[in-house]
């Protein structure tokens, strides 16, 4: 039995007593997790500090008790700077700061992004730390802060490519790399203040059926949850299970619904737009070039005929210049396309997996 009703981009059906909702006429359950937007409804509001905290003491190997929101956007270093926005900005009982995001864009600069917005978390950190000094023990000595803030930590997941540590093998969890200011010979870490934790969900590939410890069932849960239906049996009585809870688009708010397809909907149409520019590009590679190469072959075709039979040489010219210039053509657009896609913020690496070429040609196309 089912009934269903109406929502500001869709629809929510109820089926045997579960709600779902059709979005771009597929039936969904839980929220993209993979999604920024989708990451944030779900672990950035209230009411969902608990499960942030579970996910970050399983993936980080803290022992976070407690967990507070705090205002997510940020003011920039100069008045010309916009402001930034996080996906997600907690603080623990012991002052410590977690930024944490969902990353689906390759950007050129990323991680030299992610060390800004951690210089961004220390600002918002050092006023309130010179409040509190001030009002307290710089009251009673009538010195300035010290400049000891609380560790903090940057987490991003990203979602854009098949990024590891070249030292993967080594590593407990070989899809986790954390960074600090360390001495370059010896290793010796400068302190524990600046913590960036970049998770590849693409590294992580484990089935269901292989997930043993809650972090795995965490890492499959956000990966995969979107495109199911129903939480896994060996998942419930976990404390995951209230992950799949909180995740039900059903259980949103109109507003936050609103907000979740609009983002959906953004996406999909800049995915469709670069589809339909590379298959533009594509098309008029092949005809700049096809045109280049019946010139070239009339040329050709023209000398050689005038050297040994105008009829015959044409001929040949001919058809020795359109199969040159279709091969030149192919050959120019496909350079054309792999810049295009350089240019859009796609990495050589990504190129050379997308489209199955090898690195050193995809990199050679891209740099002439």
């Amino acid at each position: 039995m089912s009934n269903s009703s109406k929502t500001p981009k869709g629809r929510l059906v109820e089926i045997d007593g579960i709600t779902y909702q059709i979005i771009d006429g597929k039936l969904y359950r839980y929220a993209d997790l993979t999604f920024d937007k989708g990451f944030k409804i779900v672990l950035g509001r209230i009411g969902s500090e608990e499960l942030l905290r579970h996910l970050l003491n399983r993936l980080l190997g803290t022992s976070i008790v407690h967990l507070e929101y705090r205002n997510t956007e940020h003011p920039g270093m100069t008045e010309e700077e916009r402001s930034s926005r996080f996906d997600v900005y907690c603080e623990d009982e012991n002052g410590i700061c977690f930024q944490v995001e969902m990353q689906n864009w390759s950007q050129k600069y990323f991680y030299k992004r992610a060390i800004y917005y951690s210089s961004l978390v220390l600002m918002d950190q050092a006023a309130r730390a010179q409040r509190e000094y001030k009002e307290t023990i710089g009251k009673e000595t009538g010195k300035g802060w010290d400049y000891n803030f609380q560790p903090l930590y940057v987490v991003s997941f990203l979602n854009f490519s098949n990024w590891t540590s070249q030292n993967a093998q080594a590593k407990r969890n070989p899809y986790i790399s954390t960074y600090r200011y360390v001495d370059i010979e010896t290793g010796d870490e400068l302190s524990d203040s600046t913590n960036l934790v970049f998770v590849d969900l693409h590294g992580f590939d484990k089935t269901e059926e292989e997930c043993e410890s809650l972090e795995d069932i965490w890492m499959y849960s956000i990966k995969n949850m979107h495109s199911m239906l129903v939480c896994p049996e060996k998942f419930k009585g976990t404390e995951i299970e209230d992950l799949y809870v909180k995740s039900e688009l059903a259980k949103m708010t109109v507003e936050q619904r609103l907000k979740y397809e609009e983002s959906i909907m953004t996406r999909n149409d800049i995915l469709n737009s670069i589809a339909e520019q590379l298959e533009d590009a594509r098309k008029e590679a092949q005809e700049r070039g096809a045109a280049e190469g019946r010139a070239k072959g009339m040329e050709e075709g023209l000398a050689e005929g005038r050297a040994e039979g105008r009829a015959e040489g044409l001929e040949e010219g001919r058809a020795e210049g359109r199969a040159e210039g279709r091969a030149e053509g192919r050959a120019e657009g496909q350079k054309e396309i792999l810049r295009m896609l350089h240019s859009k913020g796609m990495s050589i690496e990504q190129i050379s997996e997308l489209l199955e070429m090898d690195y050193s040609d995809v990199e050679m196309a891209v740099n002439i």
